[in-house]
């Protein structure tokens, strides 16, 4: 019985030093589906090792640096096409890879967007070979050293890891289902703790060891001429005015010659009846 309520005692600490480690989980991690696995024992919601790393997971000796940037080029009009097949070229060229591939066209201007992937030693020469297919309207690059975020990770990892491992440690002891069930829902925390920092560090990983430029291709549009349509304007204009003035002209005559029309015609008939009686 003592030993019971020594192991609950045990797991009620694990459960409360976890909770106030979830605090410390902050950032926009990605899902658990990115490279790693936990192996888990036949009861369900138990892993029996969680480990880190795997076949997508890169060694890093030194410094992760974050290298990204974007690049707007202005090319003659008549040319996008022939420069989207130079830019191929120069991708071809660093063995880099165009990983996204977008072609808009706007009222004034059309352009196509190529997201290239790199190794990180290419990146300037990269971007020095594509300053020849126009003229460079705007460029911004970026450098973010990532190095002291993912060391830090790294160590959340092994902490979880280790910890998980005493958890499987107290289920293999466990008598009853209450024990059971306790250390089933600190084993998910865990579980789900780690597999955040994982998805995190992996994308750390990824990001350091391809560097990432999107160029953009704009082709600007010849200006319409808009000289033939003014004369049609100009017409348009004349003629409604004219058409108001005529209706104007019509109106003011007729509140002119109506009394005189009516003054006529009433001596008129007033002659004939003066004229019957003679």
């Amino acid at each position: 019985m003592k030993a019971k309520v020594a192991m609950l005692a045990f797991v009620a600490l694990f459960m409360f030093f976890g909770c106030i480690g979830m605090d410390e989980v902050t950032g926009d991690y990605p899902d658990s589906g990115s490279g790693y696995s936990t192996k888990a024992m036949p009861a369900p919601m138990v892993a029996e090792e969680a480990y880190y790393g795997g076949s997508n997971s890169y060694d890093y000796e030194g410094e992760m640096v974050v290298k990204e940037g974007h690049i707007s080029i202005g090319v003659d009009s008549g040319t996008l096409e022939q420069k989207k097949e130079e830019l191929n070229s120069i991708i071809d060229d660093y063995n880099a890879e165009a990983s996204y591939v977008v072609f808009n066209e706007y009222e004034t201007e059309k352009q196509y967007a190529v997201t290239v992937k790199m190794d990180p030693d290419d990146f300037d020469a990269f971007l020095e070979s594509v300053y020849s297919l126009g003229k460079v309207s705007s460029i911004d690059t970026s450098l973010e050293d990532v190095t002291e975020e993912y060391t830090d990770i790294q160590t959340r990892i092994e902490n979880l890891e280790e910890e998980l491992a005493r958890l499987n440690a107290l289920y293999n002891e466990a008598e009853d289902v209450e024990e059971i069930l306790m250390i089933e829902r600190e084993v998910t925390r865990v579980q789900t703790e780690l597999e955040l920092y994982q998805g995190r560090a992996l994308e750390l990983e990824r990001r350091s060891a391809e560097s990432t430029v999107t160029v953009y291709l704009v082709e600007e549009k010849p200006a319409i001429e808009t000289d033939l349509f003014m004369p049609l304007e100009e017409i348009l204009n004349l003629f409604l005015g004219s058409l108001s003035f005529a209706i104007m002209l019509m109106v003011g005559l007729a509140g002119f010659l109506i009394p005189i029309a009516l003054v006529f015609f009433g001596l008129r008939a007033a002659y004939r009846a003066l004229k019957k009686k003679i």
